[in-house]
């Protein structure tokens, strides 16, 4: 996973996962990484490798050391700090001991929580590593209220690439998606769209949605949506009419090798809504299994023959956009220097 995006943010998990006193071993761009919450409501994550024997610290348990929170080795009781990973306590040495214990540490990663959601940063190098992020988390600024009101999550297997190109590809969702309440591949009408860069990314701009959507159907009045891409792999669709807003928000995280997570969130404040979530719910579990069916089906291909893929014309342009933005990021970080959004306004034309 070494073409991964590194020294940014990455969606870790819902903040409702992490229970009070408990941790898990997950997985981020490869990494594993041992992440829970404290006693006392903080949340944590370290890198789920004792630097003693490399027992997974998740294996272990939770306990208070010099006032403080540790996890403790299963192997040999080894006490990492869950505040910077440094270790605190090595049980079995001698009080004559002179051993720089301090000097061990295993890498912590910062996180930050919002609206229900909780975010990791994954350095580039993680021995060097200061622990001070390089960018902020991104913000869920149309997110209402304190927590989704709607979440579905996914398994994808595949590059990473291909999943996120995914996100932004236009014109697979009538034919990946053939669902009643979406678009039918026979409706397909031209589309013309106004973009324009970001901090990190790149914006549809708010526009009344296609005549050819159902789903917007039931919001009423005269909705408007706004579509935001933002690395490394954020989707952000902002849907208002008169008096609502609704976040629909797609993160894509990446977990072991050739394997990622589909997040999909909503927020919104809309009484009809929350009737109708049961009804809604097994609609968005589908809709987001079509899209890890084919990525599944994708990879066994890309796999087998390594092909050159291809981008056309107007439709793919979002694809291309992508690739340019990240090569720009990871030149930026080798560099030393700022990232720099090249990408310039635009009119995109596609049928779909």
């Amino acid at each position: 996973m070494t073409d991964l995006l590194k020294d940014i943010w990455y969606f870790a998990c819902l903040s409702a996962e992490l229970k009070p006193g408990k941790m898990e071993r997950r997985f981020y761009c490869g990494v594993p990484v041992v992440i829970g919450r404290d006693a006392k409501g903080s949340v944590f994550a370290l890198r789920d490798v004792c630097p003693h024997r490399a027992a997974p610290l998740s294996a272990g348990r939770q306990v208070e050391e010099g006032g403080e929170t540790a996890l403790e080795c299963p192997y040999h009781g080894w006490r990492m700090k869950t505040s910077d990973g440094v270790c605190a306590k090595i049980p079995a040495l001698s009080e004559t001991s002179t051993f720089p214990v301090s000097n061990m540490k295993t890498a912590r990663f910062p996180l930050h929580e919002e609206k229900g959601t909780v975010w990791i940063y994954m350095p580039a190098d993680l021995k060097r590593f200061d622990g001070a992020p390089v960018i902020a988390p991104p913000q869920l600024a149309t997110a209402v209220g304190d927590a989704p009101k709607m979440v579905v999550t996914v398994p994808a297997k595949g590059p990473y690439d291909e999943a996120v190109i995914g996100l932004v590809d236009p014109a697979h969702t009538p034919f990946v998606h053939q669902q009643w309440f979406w678009r039918n591949p026979a409706e397909a009408s031209e589309k013309v769209k106004d973009y324009e860069p970001t901090a990190r990314g790149f914006r549809m701009k708010a526009h009344p949605p296609s005549k050819n959507g159902r789903a917007y159907r039931i919001i009423g009045g005269n909705p408007t949506t706004e579509i935001e891409f933002e690395l490394p792999g954020l989707r952000y669709e902002t849907i208002r009419n008169e008096k609502h807003t609704i976040l629909s928000f797609t993160a894509i995280t990446p977990t072991k090798d050739g394997e990622s997570v589909i997040n999909h969130l909503v927020w919104w404040d809309m009484a009809l809504l929350t009737i109708a979530r049961p009804f809604f719910m097994p609609l968005a579990r589908t809709f987001l299994s079509q899209d890890g069916k084919i990525l599944s089906q994708q990879a066994e291909n890309i796999e087998r023959e390594q092909p050159a893929m291809m981008y056309v014309d107007d439709p793919d342009m979002l694809a291309k956009w992508y690739l340019k933005l990240k090569r720009e990021w990871t030149e930026a970080r080798e560099q030393g220097r700022d990232f720099v959004n090249t990408l310039e306004p635009a009119q995109l034309r596609w049928r779909t």
